[in-house]
């Protein structure tokens, strides 16, 4: 009587090692590079966020001859008071949510004006407006971070230019308040001179110091 042996296949251990040598190095190559889109994501929302902001304080004067700060309200609720604005923080962002946001002002006949605003996921905005009691609101600045973003981005009545500082250390952390800056330290937002420093401290990567023109 015959006996009928069957064939046994399968992987050998040196085959198994290369394929898992494989899978590692595509590994080390895809996460970094997929790490780098999502920071790019997150800088972008934040640029938007502010260029939208720029939009509506030009919209303001437009319509008023007055610019104007930051309130985390919603715009019935606006004591449009200028000066130092609201830190403003999108969905998701690690603070509390706001119950509404607008950037608001007065005329020079002291009427309160403003606009309503929208803040993206994560996104952290302010904008701070300037002036005298006959010209409440002549000047302005506005900065914004997404909270695990490494670039703060800021924008000013004198300019049309958005400009930016960048630091990898900034990943993942928020803007402190009424400072337009991270929480490590900065202090300084653009003014009319465009290439305000905003220092280094707690950076960790230093000198991320000039703002530089997009």
């Amino acid at each position: 009587m015959l006996t009928k042996v069957q064939n046994s296949k399968g992987f050998t251990l040196i085959e198994l090692l290369i394929v898992v040598a494989i899978i590692g190095i595509l590994a080390a190559v895809a996460i970094p590079q997929f790490s780098a889109y999502r920071i790019k994501a997150f800088n972008s929302a934040a640029a938007a966020d502010l260029k939208n902001a720029k939009t509506s304080e030009e919209s303001l004067y437009s319509d008023n001859q007055t610019y104007g700060s930051t309130e985390s309200v919603i715009l019935a609720n606006a004591t449009g008071t200028g000066g130092t604005g609201n830190v403003l923080v999108g969905p998701l962002a690690p603070a509390t949510t706001v119950a509404g946001a607008c950037i608001s002002g007065t005329t020079a006949a002291l009427a309160k004006v403003g606009v309503g605003f929208g803040i993206s996921n994560g996104v952290i905005l302010a904008a701070n407006s300037s002036g005298t009691a006959a010209l409440p609101g002549v000047a302005y600045n506005i900065v914004a971070k997404h909270s695990a973003g490494t670039r703060i981005y800021g924008a000013e009545s004198a300019s049309t230019a958005i400009v930016f500082v960048d630091s990898p250390a900034w990943a993942g952390k928020a803007m402190s308040a009424n400072t337009g800056a991270p929480s490590t330290g900065f202090v300084n937002t653009p003014t009319a001179v465009i290439q305000t420093p905003v220092g280094t401290a707690g950076s960790g990567t230093a000198p991320y110091d000039t703002w530089t023109a997009m």
